[in-house]
């Protein structure tokens, strides 16, 4: 019989890849200059396929941290947001398409690695959140997963489809 939190790892596997799927089938065949937001900058679909990546990488650090019994954060508050994001996405503003979307890739192999590895015991344990808030392993792949659909690829498909 499997485990509440083993089936809990199963589920969050299964979300982090169905989430990457889609947004590979949404996303990689739009034009990557396409301006998909027009909030504090115009938001390319480049800049958000990088944004995704960034953001999959800083909770694949928190979760290899908290798997060992530290913390890592990238900010402080959600305030900070802003001064995050806009560096992060600068950097990649100038990569190619294909630099973005393999960086991507590999932060999402990470987290799932991540998932793959948390021990038992660490898994509803509390942790820390790259922008500062706490919840656990299995949350943070939700907000993460929400993070990339709801927030961001379904708004660009609805953008893309005008």
């Amino acid at each position: 019989m499997i485990s509440d939190i083993e089936q809990a790892r199963r589920s969050s596997l299964d979300l982090l890849d169905q989430t990457r799927r889609a947004t590979r089938s949404a996303l990689s065949s739009l034009d990557p200059e396409l301006v998909v937001n027009n909030d504090e900058r115009a938001w390319r679909v480049r800049d958000v396929v990088g944004h995704l990546a960034v953001w999959n990488g800083e909770a694949a650090r928190s979760l290899s941290a908290h798997a060992m019994g530290a913390e890592y954060f990238c900010i402080t508050a959600s305030t900070k947001y802003d001064e995050y994001n806009g560096p992060a996405a600068d950097e990649r503003s100038t990569w190619r398409m294909e630099q973005v979307w393999a960086e991507y890739e590999a932060s999402h192999e990470q987290l799932k690695k991540m998932v793959e590895q948390m021990p038992v015991e660490r898994w509803d344990r509390e942790m820390v959140y790259p922008w500062s808030e706490r919840g656990t392993t299995e949350m943070l792949i939700k907000r993460m997963m929400k993070h990339e659909k709801i927030d961001h690829c379904d708004p660009i498909i609805g953008v893309a489809s005008k």
